[in-house]
């Protein structure tokens, strides 16, 4: 009787052991499918978003642009992308052969959108591609601003009451002030110019 009831209890410890090792593992097996999946969908997300602004540098590239303007002064735009997933913009007017009223402003992600604060409107970026960029107007989806690349030196730029204008491409940001200033101490004209400077050998 003794064997017998000492034969029950070492069953019952070994059965209770092994439903317990099972439970842990079980729950081993489930932990990893739920932080895999999160993984992917993190994954997934991060990987669109630099897309879209890889797709807005391949737009604006890391270039000086100008927005002109019969009615009032031209503006100007220089762009520079900054890590992966900032684009710096810098909004500026010539006076006196030199930059001011500078605005600056970012392309960045926020609550899993690209946005940016524009013509005094903050906007978010609708879809983007190496030749084309729609922005809406947070808070007015029936808004937009279009930015279409036409060639390697112009972008055609349309307002949301479809207003037109074209930015074009000139000198690189530092040259272009230097030559402004030229410009305005000498009374040339070089600083409209896009062609490049080539270095004497």
């Amino acid at each position: 009787m003794f064997k017998f009831t000492r034969f029950v209890i070492i069953v019952s410890i070994f059965f209770i052991c092994a439903c317990q090792s099972q439970n842990k593992e079980a729950e081993k097996e489930e932990t990893p499918v739920i932080d895999t999946v999160a993984t992917v969908i993190e994954k997934r997300s991060t990987t669109s978003l630099l897309y879209d602004l890889k797709a807005l540098e391949a737009v604006f590239t890391n270039d000086n642009w100008l927005i002109a303007n019969a009615k009032k002064d031209s503006s100007y735009f220089y762009f520079s992308r900054l890590g992966d997933f900032t684009v710096n913009t810098y909004e500026y007017v010539l006076s006196k052969g030199d930059s001011s009223g500078v605005k600056k402003s970012n392309m960045l992600i926020k609550d899993d959108k690209v946005i940016w604060h524009f013509n005094n409107q903050d906007l978010y970026l609708e879809n983007a591609s190496s030749a084309r960029a729609v922005w809406k107007v947070a808070g007015n989806d029936s808004l937009q601003y279009v930015f279409l690349r036409a060639n390697n030196n112009e972008i055609n730029l349309t307002y949301p009451d479809k207003t037109k204008r074209v930015m074009k491409k000139i000198l690189p940001f530092s040259l272009f002030l230097v030559r402004s200033r030229y410009d305005y101490a000498n009374g040339t004209h070089y600083a409209f110019d896009s062609s490049q400077i080539n270095k004497k050998k």
